[in-house]
C-alpha cells in the first residue's frame, strides 16, 4: 500500500527478532517500528541521531531500511551511556554488549557511549536530518535535549520524541510535546507510549505529505 506521492509502506522482516527475544519484549517502541522503517527508506536522510537508546528496537528498525536499501550515503548513530537512567532503571554492561553484537551486522550504525550533551559537539549545527529523543522523561530533561539538539537539525529535518502519551510519575513529555506541537509542524501517533514528529527547520516536500495525511498514517501503523 502506498500514498499518493513520495511516501511508501514497506513491510520489513526485522533481524533483531532472531538475535533475541527482548528487543520485542523490552521495548516500548515496537509499536512504531514500522513507521520508523519507512521513515528511513522514504527520506534516506544523510545523518540521523538517536538519543536514548537502551536496547535499541527503534534504532536497529533504522538500521534495517538502511540496510534493506542499500543507503550508501546514510550514517545512524545512536547515543546512549548504556548505564540506565531515573526511569529505565539502572543496568548492566550485557544490554551494551548485545547492542554492540546486533549493530555490527548494520554497515550504517555508529554507537556513541556518552552523554547527550558530550555528543552534541560531535555534529555540527544544520547536519543532522533526523533526531529521536528517548532519555530521561521529564519535562525538564526532555525539553533541555529538544532544545540542545533542534540546532543541529538540517533544513527540512525532522524531530522525533517518544512517550508523549504517558502521564504517569514524573514523565513530563506530553507537557512539553503540547508546547512544542503548538509552535511548529507536527503530528502524533498515539499508540505504543505515543510518538510525536516535529519539523522545527522547516517542512520538506515528504514532511508535508505525512502532515496531509495523518489519519491514514495512524490507522496504517496503529494496527
Amino acid at each position: 500500500m502506498n500514498m499518493e506521492g513520495i511516501w511508501k509502506f514497506h513491510e520489513p522482516i526485522f533481524e533483531m527478532n532472531s538475535i533475541s527475544p527482548l528487543f520485542h519484549s523490552e521495548s516500548a517502541w515496537r509499536g512504531h517500528l514500522r513507521f520508523g522503517y519507512d521513515l528511513i527508506a522514504n527520506m534516506k536522510p544523510a545523518c540521523a541521531v538517536e538519543l536514548g537508546t537502551h536496547y535499541g528496537s527503534s534504532f536497529f528498525s533504522f538500521c534495517q531500511a538502511a540496510k534493506d536499501l542499500s543507503l550508501d550515503g546514510t550514517v545512524l548513530h545512536a547515543v546512549d551511556t548504556w548505564e540506565g537512567d531515573a526511569h529505565s532503571g539502572a543496568y548492566g554492561e550485557s544490554v551494551y554488549s548485545l547492542v554492540s553484537r546486533t549493530a555490527e551486522r548494520y554497515p550504517h550504525a555508529r554507537l556513541v557511549r556518552s552523554t547527550f550533551d558530550e555528543a552534541n559537539g560531535l555534529f555540527a549545527d544544520g547536519s543532522v536530518d533526523i533526531v529521536h529523543v528517548d532519555g530521561l522523561h521529564t519535562y525538564e530533561a526532555v525539553r533541555h535535549d529538544c532544545e540542545l539538539w533542534m540546532p543541529k537539525l538540517a533544513p527540512g529535518g525532522l524531530l522525533l520524541i517518544h512517550d508523549t502519551e504517558v502521564r504517569i510519575w514524573d514523565f513530563g513529555v506530553w507537557k512539553w510535546w503540547e508546547e512544542l506541537s503548538a509552535r511548529f509542524p507536527s503530528f502524533s501517533f498515539p499508540h505504543s507510549a505515543g510518538l510525536g514528529v516535529v519539523a522545527p527547520n522547516g517542512v520538506s516536500p515528504l514532511t508535508q505529505q505525512l502532515l496531509e495525511n495523518v489519519p491514514k498514517l495512524r490507522e496504517h501503523y496503529g494496527d
